[in-house]
Order: structure tokens, then sequence, then C-alpha cells
């Protein structure tokens, strides 16, 4: 039962937005330890702006974001730095450091916060570049390398420092259908061995429905679903069934 596992993120009556414009509006969610939750809505509804305020990038004008029961919203950036070393962010376009080659990126954090020493380094690339399947692509630049293997080289730089959760920012945006199916494996198989907490940020509905537990439906600032897979493909609420088939709604209106 989801009461019995601790909650890992949580917003709480939490409204974000850029200075005067509000995105996201007194909204509740929860992630449970190891879940696999999906913010599901259409491209610039605010779904990444939720990721950023979890990161404590950006700051909720009302409520609460909490991290292990952790009210992150009036922590300064030496307290932030330490929540954020729990999470590992994958950006929607990988974010590589160009000048630097695919073991450098993956081992940045590592070396950055001297989390361990560097034979160990050079070990821990090594598992992880074998986990997301590059084990030969250590010496490569990113302009090597294409959509799919930068995505899984972004997902080895984040499992790098072993993080309790992982956010994902429209994690096959972009990628041909076999490398769709690729990452999406990886991540099944990151909840599977690692039993990761997963947040991820999509306007995919078909692979929101293959890897989540939950799903919640962003919506002009509200939440207007939140619940199983099952459940989603069952709701009547015509801005849910909109939403999941725009084609037969347009038809119509037409």
């Amino acid at each position: 039962m989801k009461e019995n596992r601790e909650a890992i993120i949580q917003l709480i009556n939490a409204t974000i937005g850029y200075g005067d414009l509000t995105v996201v509006n007194h909204v509740d969610m929860v992630v449970y330890q190891g879940e696999t939750k999906v913010i599901l809505g259409p491209s610039g509804v605010g779904k990444s702006t939720i990721l950023k305020a979890i990161l404590g990038l950006i700051k909720p004008t009302t409520g609460e974001i909490r991290i292990h029961r952790e009210n992150i919203v009036p922590y300064q950036e030496r307290e932030l730095v330490r929540i954020r070393s729990q999470m590992a962010m994958v950006f929607q376009h990988g974010a590589l450091f160009d000048s630097m080659t695919v073991g450098e990126n993956v081992s940045y954090r590592l070396r950055e916060l001297e989390m361990t020493t560097p034979d160990k380094i050079d070990q821990r690339v090594d598992e992880v570049l074998n986990f997301v399947g590059l084990r030969g692509a250590r010496k490569l630049k990113p302009a090597q390398l294409s959509g799919g293997m930068r995505k899984r080289v972004a997902i080895a730089r984040g499992l790098a420092p072993d993080p309790e959760v992982f956010l994902f920012d429209e994690p096959t945006v972009g990628l041909d259908p076999i490398n769709h199916f690729n990452i999406e494996q990886l991540m099944l198989k990151l909840k599977k061995t690692q039993r990761a907490t997963m947040l991820i940020v999509t306007h995919d509905v078909e692979s929101a429905l293959r890897l989540a537990d939950s799903i919640v439906i962003l919506h002009e600032g509200q939440f207007i679903f939140d619940g199983t897979p099952t459940a989603l493909k069952e709701n009547q609420d015509m801005r849910v069934k909109a939403f999941l088939d725009p084609e037969k709604f347009a038809t119509a209106r037409e």
C-alpha cells in the first residue's frame, strides 16, 4: 500500500511561476519511495517548471515542496546542494559537456564533489557505462554520439553518484522509434534493478502508460487527474479524454 511507503517528494498547495506569471496554481502531488510517477500534459503547461522547483532552482510563491519531509522552500543554496545530492536530473537533450569525453561527463559530479578516490571513480564510470550499454564509448566526445547514445550517457552520469531519485525531463523526445524503445527499457531497468524513485515529465501518452505506476495530468495550471494508468484509460473527464485522443475530439468539433 502506498500509505505504508515513505513520501519522497511532496508538493503541498504549491503555486509556482516566474515573477507575476503563475504557471502552476495550488497543486498537491506525492511521489512515494520506489514509485515511478509521470507528469503528463501538452508542451508549455509547466511540467518542467515543477522539476525546477523540486530542485530548488525556483521557489513557489505559496505552499511547500518537501523532500524526505523537509520543506526546502526556505532553504539557501548550501542546504539545497545537500538536497540535490540525493537526486539525478536527466535533461531533455542530455546537457552533456561537449568539450569532455563520455567518461569525463559521467564522472563529472563524482570528481566535482570529491565523492571517492580516482581509482574508484574510474571503476564506477565503467560500471554505469556498462549498465547503459555503452562500455566502449568512454573516450568518445558527445559530437560522435547519436541522440539515443547521448541520452544514455546522461542517464549514466545521473546514475554514477547512486542517487535515490531520478528526475526525467521529456526523456524520449526527438528519438527515433528504436532509440525511444531502448531508453524506455533502460528506465524500466533502472526501476527494477536500482529500485529508483522516478519522476518523469512527458507529453507522450503511450510512453507514460508503459512507464508509470501513477500519472498526474497538468491542465491550465491544475492537476485534473491523479491515478494509475488503468484508471486514466477509464477516466470520463472530458478534458482528460480530449488530451488522450485529440484527433477524435477534433473530429467531433468539426
